[in-house]
């Protein structure tokens, strides 16, 4: 049986990259010896309630010894330097593979690689609050980020010869302007599987908000947006619902629910209560600018919730492009809010997507059949072409 190593850093960060890598693992067992290339030791077990897997096939290898440590004493702090020491790793062990597939962006993994692109390194979003992502091929660095390169020993060129997969059109752009080479675009996978979405006239009159809780959510703007929602007179309410990465951030979300009787932060939850919160909400709601997909948001949408998101990124596909759910500021968002709001039932359940063609555009079936084809193709490549490098076909 042919060996594949998935390459991702921390599984239990719980964001919508770790949804990928855990449905890649899922969709890989059965026809591979699949082996997981982390930083740390993850809980399958946890790792599969939450995200509704069943990922029992693997072996897991932590990728040395320094970017183990780093991560587990300074969490994100050195994430860049973290995935160079990664991609270093695993390109250093590629012989013993037939295939190395990244879950988490580019890494220099020379040829015969396939790599799922969340965002590309080089692109940089001031309200990710990390150090600036950088990409190999820049001109001008810091020092870090030129050592940071250094260490990751990634060209142009091995970004161009693997087989690139991105998580949306938009991203998909910002990969070939960075690198010259379109990847196919291959959406991430959105559990439908359990929302059985309430009739409209039973559900609450409140927003949910689910990811993780860290700045670059800007969970402290929804906030803000609701109560400009509800100073125009609509009774509404909010459930800030995702795992905690971020300490002090948490805290400063906390003091504003505390002030207020319609803000209930619940933190990380079961799925069953996710699903079920969804699916007895009228609305929904993000805060990230520039998504890169926004599995969230899809979810949101599966659940039969109208859901508001910020007018730049990929998430635009989700709401099928409708200028009355895209927002530009939180000022902005106030505004289209109200409006959806005051207008008729008719109207506003029209704005809701049909779950049956979220679940047969962005479902987790749909991935992991696209998945074991790319897979496949790019094995039977390799052994069609066994003198190319980081082959052992």
């Amino acid at each position: 049986m042919r060996e594949i190593a998935v390459i991702h850093m921390d599984l239990m960060a719980k964001g919508g990259g770790e949804a990928v890598a855990m449905n890649v693992l899922e969709a890989l067992q059965d026809d591979y010896e699949v082996t997981l290339l982390t930083l740390t030791d993850p809980d399958l077990d946890e790792l599969n309630d939450y995200f509704n897997t069943d990922v029992r096939n693997v072996t897991v290898s932590r990728a040395g010894q320094i970017a183990s440590r780093l991560h587990e004493t300074f969490g994100l702090k050195y994430y860049v330097l973290q995935n160079a020491l990664l991609g270093r790793y695993a390109r250093q062990h590629a012989d013993e593979f037939d295939l190395l597939m990244s879950t988490i962006n580019e890494l220099g993994l020379k040829t015969d690689a396939v790599q799922y692109i969340h965002f590309p390194f080089d692109w940089t979003v001031s309200l990710d609050n990390r150090e600036q992502i950088f990409h190999p091929t820049v001109e001008e660095e810091s020092w870090y980020e030129q050592f940071c390169t250094r260490i990751a020993g990634v060209t142009r060129e091995d970004i161009q010869s693997n087989v690139l997969l991105a998580n949306s059109e938009w991203t998909a752009d910002v990969v070939e302007d960075a690198y010259g080479t379109e990847p196919r675009v291959v959406y991430p996978p959105v559990d439908t599987t359990e929302f059985d979405p309430e009739p409209w006239g039973d559900r609450e009159r409140g927003f949910v908000t689910v990811g993780r809780i860290e700045r670059s959510k800007r969970i402290r703007e929804m906030i803000r947006i609701v109560d400009g929602v509800r100073d125009r007179g609509h009774d509404v309410h909010l459930h800030v619902v995702g795992p905690t990465v971020d300490e002090e951030y948490f805290e400063e979300v906390e003091r504003m629910a505390d002030e207020r009787g319609y803000v209930s932060l619940e933190g990380e939850t079961d799925r069953a209560e996710l699903v079920d919160l969804i699916c007895s909400h009228r609305y929904g709601i993000h805060g990230k600018e520039y998504e890169h997909f926004g599995m969230a948001v899809a979810e949101l949408a599966a659940g039969g919730t109208v859901p508001f998101v910020p007018s730049n990124g990929g998430q635009e596909v989700i709401v099928d492009g409708r200028d009355e759910l895209q927002y530009e500021s939180p000022g902005d968002a106030v505004e289209k809010i109200d409006r959806v709001l005051s207008d008729s039932p008719v109207r506003k359940q029209e704005l809701r997507s049909d779950p049956e063609a979220i679940r047969g555009r962005f479902g987790r079936e749909r991935f992991a059949e696209e998945i074991r084809s790319v897979v496949g193709d790019v094995l039977e490549s390799a052994a069609a072409s066994p003198v190319m490098s980081g082959s052992r076909v």
